[in-house]
Order: C-alpha cells, then sequence, then structure tokens
C-alpha cells in the first residue's frame, strides 16, 4: 500500500470495507436538511416579492386613484401570489438544493463524509425528504388553492370593472371591449372622463372621432360610453360622407358573460379537478377544449413534482466539478433552470403540432430530467473518483491549502479581494432575479401564446424584444442584492470584524462597490433612455401583428386598429410584415381638438424604405365646417420608422416624451401622467447607487456589526419599500395630489435622506 504523503497526519484506515458503507445518521440527516431549508425560503421569497413587485404601482393607483379600498387590492395579491408560489416553489428547491450542497462541499463537510466512509450520493435521502414536503405543499396549492384563487381573482376583477369600467384604462393605449377597441389622448385619474376619444365598433366598421368621453357603469356589468362632439366618415369614394353629432352613445362590455358551462379554454385554471373531469368527459366539449383541459389536469400535478426531479438532479450536479460553492450552485441551477423551459416549450410545441398527445408533451421535461439525475446518480456511486483512503490524504491537504491561502495584508489587495466577491455576486444576483422574472412572465404567456398559435419564432423574438425591459426592472434590485449579499458574507466570516480590529476603514475597503453601482447607474439611464423604448415598441409591434392578431391560415394579420403617428392616425385593415404591405389603409390627420381634419384612402401601400411608404389609388379628402373636398392625394408618404410620436410614453425617450408633452398641451390636453412619467424615469438611476449605499451603512454601523440574516431582511424591505413609495407617490401624482417634480423624485429624496442618517451614525 502507497504511504501517505510526507507531511500528511496518517489516519487510522483500518479495515476501510467496514468504513465504506456507512449510512448519514439521523443528527447528520437533521443537519442537511436544517441547511437545505433556509437557501430554499431565500430563493422562493426572493422569486415572488420580484415578481409580486412589478403590481404595486398598479395596486397603489386601484386604492389611491380608482376608488378601491385597501382590502380589496390586498386580496387581488393574495390570489395572484398563490399561483405564483405553486410555480416558483419547484425552481427555488433546485436552486436552493444546489446553494446548499454547494456550501457543504465548499467547505469539506461532504469531503469529510467520505473520510468517514459515507458515500456522498447518501445525501439524496434528506434531500428527497425535503423535497416530499414541499411537493406536498405543491399538491395541495396547485390542486385545492389554485383553482380557489383563479376563480376569487376572477370575480373580484369583475365586480371592480362593474363599479369603475375605466379601471384598466390608461392613455395612448388601445383597450378592447368585446369587439370593440377604444383609445383615448387623455384618461383622468379616477378612469371615467377622457378627451380625444377613437372608438371602432364592429358593426359600424368606421372609426369613431370624439373630443370628449364619458364611462357610466351599467347593473348588467356593462359601461355606457358616452361621447360629446363626435365626428365620422364614411367609405372613401363618391359615397364619402362626414357625420356629426353633438352626442353620441354605446354599450361597452366591461365583464365577460357568466359563465354557464366549463367549456371555454380561458377559463380551465378556474375550474376544480372535478369539473375538469365532467368537461373532459362531456359530449358536446369540442376537441380543442377537452385537449387543453387534459393539458390542465397534467400540469397541475407535474408542476408540484418537479421539485422531487429537481431534487434527484440536485445531488449529482452538486457532487460534479472541481470548485463548489454557493455561487456555484446557484448559476447551475440557473442553468438547469434555462435548460428545464427549453424542454418545456418543446412539448408545448408537440403538442400544438399534433406530434405526439397531451400526457407525452407536458410530461416529457421531467421525464428528460429525471433520465439524467438517475444516470448522474449511477455514475457518482459506480464511478467514484476517489477512495476512502485517497479522500483521508487529501482533507489535510486541503485545509493545509487554505490556511496558506489567506489574503494578503496590503490594502488594495482587500480591496481586489472585495470588488471580486462583489461581482460575482452582482452577476450571480441579476442572473437569478432575471432569469427568474423571464420564466414567471413566459409561464403568464404559455396560454396566450397557444391561444394565438404563436410560433416558437415568434414568441423568441418577442422576449427577445422585451429582454431589455426585464433588464432594466432587474438591474437595481440586482445591485441591493449583492451588496447585502456581499457585506453578510464579510460579516458572516469575521472579516468585517478583522478589518476593524486592524484599523482598517471597512468604508474605504467598501468603496469600489459604489463605484460599480455608480457606473452602473449611468449605464442603466443609457439603457432606459436608447434602448428600452425602441424594444418596447418593437415587441408591441411583434404581439399585435405576428402573435395575436396571426391566423394559421395566412400570414396577412390585422393591424393594431390605430397608429399613432404625431398629427396623423392610421388605420389599417390587414397587414403583411414580412411584406411590407398595407390593405385598406386609411391616414387621419386629426386637429387641436382631436377631430380629423382631412383623410387619405388607399387601396394598397407598400413600404419602399426609410418609413417611406408607396399609396395605391390614394384619395384625400379635407374636412372643414363648409363640409367635404377631394384634393390630389400624393402617392409617396412617411408612415413609419421616422418622425413618429406614438402616445405609449414606454415607446419614447425622455427628449421625445418632453417634446410630446409640449405639443400635447400646446393642444389643449392635460399632461400630468406623461410628466410623472418623465420624472419618475430621470429619478430611477439614482436608486442604483442610492439603494446599495443604504444597504451598505446600515451592514458596517459596528461593531457589534448586524447579523448577516438581518442585513438580508432589512435590504429586501428596502428595496420592496422603495418600490411600493414609488407606486404611491406616481397615484398621487396621476391623481394631482402632489405636483409631477415631487413625485417623481421624492422617493430619492428619501433614499438620499436615509444615507445621510446613516452616515451620520457611522462610528468611523
Amino acid at each position: 500500500m502507497q504511504a501517505p504523503p510526507e507531511g500528511v497526519k496518517a489516519f487510522d484506515l483500518a479495515a476501510p470495507e467496514s468504513r465504506e458503507g456507512r449510512k448519514l445518521g439521523s443528527t447528520l440527516s437533521r443537519y442537511v436538511r436544517r441547511e437545505l431549508i433556509s437557501p430554499i425560503l431565500f430563493t422562493l421569497g426572493t422569486l415572488t416579492t420580484l415578481v409580486l413587485t412589478k403590481d404595486l404601482l398598479s395596486f397603489s393607483d386601484l386604492v389611491i386613484n380608482r376608488g378601491f379600498g385597501a382590502t380589496v387590492v390586498a386580496w387581488i395579491a393574495a390570489y395572484e401570489t398563490i399561483p405564483l408560489l405553486t410555480r416558483t416553489l419547484p425552481f427555488a428547491v433546485l436552486i436552493g438544493t444546489l446553494a446548499a450542497l454547494g456550501r457543504l462541499r465548499a467547505d469539506h463537510e461532504i469531503l469529510s463524509l467520505e473520510a468517514a466512509g459515507i458515500p456522498s450520493h447518501h445525501l439524496l435521502r434528506p434531500v428527497l425528504h425535503v423535497a416530499a414536503v414541499a411537493t406536498l405543499i405543491g399538491l395541495l396549492l396547485s390542486l385545492l388553492a389554485v383553482p380557489w384563487a383563479h376563480r376569487s381573482r376572477e370575480t373580484t376583477l369583475q365586480h371592480m370593472a362593474a363599479v369603475n369600467p375605466g379601471v384598466s384604462l390608461r392613455p395612448g393605449v388601445v383597450h378592447e371591449f368585446a369587439g370593440a377597441k377604444l383609445s383615448a389622448r387623455e384618461v383622468s385619474a379616477s378612469g371615467d372622463r377622457l378627451r380625444g376619444v377613437l372608438l371602432w365598433v364592429p358593426a359600424l366598421g368606421h372609426t369613431i372621432f370624439a373630443q370628449r368621453g364619458t364611462l357610466v357603469p351599467q347593473e348588467n356589468g356593462s359601461a355606457a360610453l358616452l361621447l360629446q362632439e363626435v365626428e365620422m366618415l364614411t367609405r372613401p369614394g363618391r359615397e364619402t360622407a362626414t357625420l356629426r353629432f353633438a352626442t353620441f352613445t354605446t354599450i361597452l362590455r366591461t365583464v365577460p358573460p357568466p359563465r354557464s358551462a366549463p367549456n371555454a379554454r380561458t377559463l380551465a385554471s378556474t375550474l376544480s379537478l372535478a369539473e375538469l373531469s365532467a368537461l373532459i368527459r362531456a359530449d358536446d366539449t369540442q376537441s380543442k377544449d377537452r385537449e387543453y383541459a387534459w393539458m390542465e389536469v397534467h400540469r397541475r400535478f407535474a408542476i408540484p413534482l418537479a421539485s422531487l426531479v429537481f431534487a434527484l438532479l440536485a445531488v449529482p450536479l452538486s457532487l460534479c466539478g472541481r470548485r463548489a460553492s454557493r455561487a456555484t450552485g446557484m448559476i447551475m441551477g440557473l442553468l438547469v433552470t434555462v435548460t428545464y423551459y427549453g424542454f418545456l416549450q418543446l412539448g408545448e410545441g408537440l403538442i400544438q403540432w399534433g406530434i405526439v398527445n397531451t400526457a407525452v408533451g407536458v410530461w416529457l421535461p421531467h421525464s428528460i430530467t429525471s433520465g439524467v439525475a438517475v444516470s448522474l446518480l449511477l455514475r457518482e456511486r459506480l464511478i467514484r473518483a476517489w477512495s476512502t483512503r485517497a479522500v483521508a490524504w487529501r482533507l489535510p491537504r486541503r485545509l493545509e491549502e487554505r490556511r496558506e491561502g489567506a489574503p494578503h495584508a496590503r490594502h488594495y489587495l482587500l480591496q481586489r479581494y472585495i470588488l471580486r466577491q462583489y461581482v460575482q455576486l452582482l452577476c450571480l444576483s441579476f442572473a437569478l432575479l432575471l432569469v427568474g422574472y423571464l420564466i414567471i412572465d413566459v409561464l403568464e404567456r404559455l396560454d396566450w401564446f397557444a391561444r394565438y398559435q404563436a410560433t416558437a419564432a415568434a414568441a423568441l423574438r418577442f422576449y427577445g424584444a422585451r429582454l431589455p425591459l426585464l433588464t432594466s426592472r432587474v438591474v437595481p434590485m440586482a445591485l441591493l442584492l449583492a451588496t447585502a449579499l456581499t457585506v453578510s458574507l464579510l460579516s458572516a466570516h469575521k472579516e468585517l470584524i478583522a478589518m476593524r480590529a486592524c484599523g482598517i476603514s471597512t468604508t474605504r475597503m467598501l468603496n469600489p462597490i459604489l463605484l460599480i453601482c455608480a457606473v452602473t447607474a449611468l449605464l442603466y439611464f443609457a439603457l432606459n433612455e436608447l434602448v428600452v423604448p425602441r424594444t418596447n415598441a418593437a415587441a408591441d409591434r411583434l404581439k399585435a401583428q405576428e402573435i395575436k392578431q396571426r391566423t394559421p391560415e395566412t400570414t396577412r394579420t390585422q393591424m393594431a386598429i390605430w397608429y399613432t403617428s404625431g398629427t396623423h392616425v392610421l388605420q389599417a385593415a390587414e397587414l403583411d410584415v414580412k411584406l411590407g404591405e398595407a390593405l385598406g389603409l386609411s391616414i387621419y390627420e386629426l386637429g387641436p381638438e382631436g377631430l380629423p381634419l382631412s383623410r387619405t384612402d388607399a387601396r394598397r401601400a407598400q413600404h419602399v424604405g426609410n418609413g417611406i411608404w408607396q399609396l395605391t389609388d390614394p384619395i384625400r379628402i379635407e374636412i372643414s365646417d363648409q363640409g367635404l373636398r377631394e384634393v390630389p392625394a400624393p402617392s409617396f408618404m412617411r408612415l413609419g420608422e421616422a418622425d413618429h410620436t406614438p402616445a405609449d410614453p414606454t415607446h419614447l425617450s425622455a427628449p421625445q416624451l418632453l417634446r410630446f408633452i409640449d405639443h400635447a398641451e400646446a393642444r389643449g390636453y392635460d399632461t400630468t401622467m406623461y410628466r410623472v412619467d418623465l420624472h419618475l424615469r430621470l429619478a430611477a438611476p439614482f436608486a442604483c447607487l442610492l439603494l446599495p449605499m443604504v444597504a451598505l451603512l446600515f451592514a458596517i454601523h459596528g461593531p457589534p456589526f448586524p447579523r448577516p440574516a438581518t442585513t438580508i431582511l432589512v435590504s429586501v424591505g428596502l428595496g420592496v419599500g422603495y418600490i411600493l413609495l414609488t407606486g404611491v407617490t406616481a397615484s398621487l401624482g396621476y391623481g394631482k395630489v402632489l405636483p409631477p417634480l415631487v413625485t417623481g423624485w421624492a422617493p430619492v429624496a428619501v433614499l438620499l435622506a436615509l444615507v445621510v442618517l446613516l452616515a451620520s451614525r457611522s462610528r468611523e
């Protein structure tokens, strides 16, 4: 037998065969389970909180401006949280397990188990215990709580729409009401008064223009739209006529009709298992509805059972590779999550294409993941990388290497060490939050993609355009989370108190963190100004032209009913995106009051480049108090890609939005909402610096320093509080309680006050 290397203390290796088969005892099993619970709960809370924060703005607006009580809004938040927990729980188990086992391996605890003769794959038992509990909780939520939450949310929203039909109206955005389409240049804070109204009613087939409008709720769940100073143009040509009315009233159905039979695919998520079973067995159920019901049944079992599948995979994944840590485990968990969702999309596509049945398509990701997990487990058990004796030699050697590798005492090396830690955790936090946000967003749109039969290429293009928006939402929270984690690790390893004991200024050592935050804030501003507006517009075009209005029989799509370009409104019957061709194009030129001054109709329009369109058989009608007058129409017009100013502020940079505000105010419109959005956007980059600064100053206030758990908890509360404060002030600004300037900069001022307060209490 080969002797141990020189300098390594020999371990008692007598009768190694008797040590090789040892099992993980109850004490160690409890220890492993306890180590798993914290990262799983942390991941679950982080993902759930992140997704819910995007609704806080609308929640506060419902309470302050739309007339709904805080209790009703709180119940809506609870209804949305239950399905969200069901979807995020399996991924929290995966990422949390990989992070916990990565920590055990990095601290040589798994190595110690193997040195004691306990094979590493025995860790599977406590991991599966925790995953079984998570699966049981997920099944209870999925089978009982989720359908109830969906039904309750639907009922509450119907009640809210009946009380206030304009609850969802936003200026410049097209809203659909059972076939009718409505848009307004100006919407009051309460949502019931409109100005610059455009209305499309299928029965009329024409666009109706009105200076003002009022929404009045009706007893049957509908809303009466009362329009004043109305104008409408009939068909082009010799039969063209302009119709003007002092008032015009139409009924908009704001609430879906009562559910008489559970046969609509959009209602499947609200049905219990018994109702789904009845829907499947019913003779009059259409094949598509039956297929969707089967898919819903399989999903309710497949999503919770993913916790067991991921736990089975996490154990062998955590044991592979030469280096391991919490960060390595989380990164590996993100990669597995992305791969899993690739298989999930593949299963959905195979079902839509009719290649496999519903059961095979839904359970395909689980089957592949389980096969990979079992293969890795067998490989880990049968082909072990070292024997018990090798492990015994390696343990003291690694401990010695760890002692010799202590950080250098020089300040710049310490700053480099902290900087490296922060950059790693920042990348990890950003990836974790972005992937979590993306996963939830994809899950929320899966049924939407299926309903409109979107192709995989169209979905990828949509999310390629949507990715910058999601990135802008997670950057401030990623900076805050990375700062909290970095300082918490330094505190847990007693490095903060060691700096203080050596007379080293912790503030000076942590300055590189603030430098990175400042640079990121500048990049964040550039992202919001140069990239996000363009990608938002591209995503909305893809949604309207390639996905929402797509039919499987043709590549032609119905255009979003209106497209605003400066003082012009464009309307097209059909649009072919690939060919750049529009059919039945009408171009309205609007006056200061939102009524048409002229209309140009073309049988066909072809894009020739640089936003220039060639019109076929154009006819131009000018409208005045004296009547209609036909004038020569141009054959070429600039309609897109240049000099267009959509009304949606998310499509505009700050200078463009400011020009739009000046133009709208010159025409007599109230631009309070736009000014609030402008100031909120200008103030947002400062949060990238001030949020981490508050967390940093709180964590280094000592000794005694706050506990790591306290620092992380306070940081999460700080992030949620900032988002909630932003939502409340924005709602107050929309309601004209606060000036737009105060509305936009008040949250930043609060953060700045916290920085000054914590800095004044610093003991350095």
